[in-house]
């Protein structure tokens, strides 16, 4: 059986902004699930930790050797931003759900204290009733993920006065779904300005992509250079400059000794964020951002791949 051929570290930064401790790895046949593996741990790293700065590496492996596909200091959302531009790890990007804002996981927490769900035997078993299942979808602008909360299993009557209380809580909308066998309240998570930024930064590349593929090289040579200078100028505020020796690994933190620490202040508040070293021949994408804390353990953690046809992000 042949190996998997993305590794992928996901870490928490030490006091100086260096890679530090790896909380999760993971090993993946395909760069879809590494890179949804990456931001799924991503957000739950940030999430767990109270965290809006992580690093992520991904390592191309096989035949003995190893590349550096991406390595990225940022947040959640910036990370999104990144891996969607690049097209190996665009569509696990997409694909991943992270942690719900914590207004979300607020409310559903007192919704189930005072109106647990139903237990799975009236769900389930031979004396089963009729049920509508609650949840609650957090919309962001993409390419950020997107998350769902599952509240749980009601009888209709309960089922329509919760989604009533906490479409009034979050200012959100209730929409049948799935054959009206769920009640699904829909509403916008808040995000900061540096993520709505990142987000209305990728749409921009992605257009002036677009818009480059259609023209023609010779009839359109002007307009072709005037978008190519237009679409340097987006990749530029999103791509930072590499660091000198451009070959960090993520790694156990390290303690620093006293009279280092103020050189390290000092470097660490000029760090790069972002996709610190893009991969040859790959855009390093759209932009940067600092994301508001998140919260809502996924499913998964420290997983690695062991299929081939598996997919093994979460979300």
């Amino acid at each position: 059986m042949s190996q998997p051929e993305f590794n992928v570290e996901v870490a928490s930064l030490d006091r100086n902004g260096d890679p530090g401790f790896v909380h999760y790895r993971g090993a993946f046949y395909t760069s879809r699930s590494a890179g949804q593996f990456a931001l799924t741990q991503a957000a739950a790293l940030a999430d767990t930790r109270e965290v809006d700065t992580v690093s992520v590496v991904i390592d191309a492996v096989g035949e003995g050797t190893s590349r550096r596909d991406v390595e990225f200091i940022g947040t959640p959302g910036e990370l999104a931003a990144e891996l969607t531009a690049l097209p190996a790890y665009a569509s696990g990007a997409r694909r991943t759900v992270i942690p719900a804002p914590r207004a979300v996981t607020a409310a559903v927490a007192a919704i189930v204290e005072t109106s647990p769900p139903l237990p799975d035997s009236a769900v389930d078993g031979p004396d089963a009733i009729a049920v509508l299942d609650v949840e609650v979808y957090s919309t962001r602008p993409g390419p950020i993920p997107n998350s769902r909360t599952d509240v749980g299993a009601y009888t209709p009557e309960d089922a329509h006065r919760i989604a009533e209380q906490l479409a009034a809580d979050l200012g959100g909308t209730i929409e049948p779904m799935r054959n009206e066998t769920v009640l699904r309240v829909t509403h916008t998570a808040d995000v900061s300005d540096t993520d709505r930024i990142a987000a209305d930064r990728s749409v921009q590349v992605r257009n002036l992509r677009a818009n480059l593929s259609v023209l023609d090289p010779v009839a359109d040579a002007e307009h072709i250079t005037a978008l190519a200078a237009d679409l340097d100028e987006l990749r530029a505020r999103s791509r930072p400059a590499a660091r000198p020796d451009n070959t960090a690994a993520v790694s156990a933190s390290v303690s620093t000794p006293p009279m280092a620490h103020a050189a390290d202040a000092e470097r660490s508040s000029t760090r790069p964020r972002g996709l610190v070293t893009p991969p040859t021949g790959r855009s390093s994408g759209a932009a940067r951002a600092t994301s508001p804390a998140l919260h809502t353990s996924p499913a998964q953690t420290h997983t690695a791949a062991t299929s081939r046809s598996a997919d093994h992000g979460l979300g």
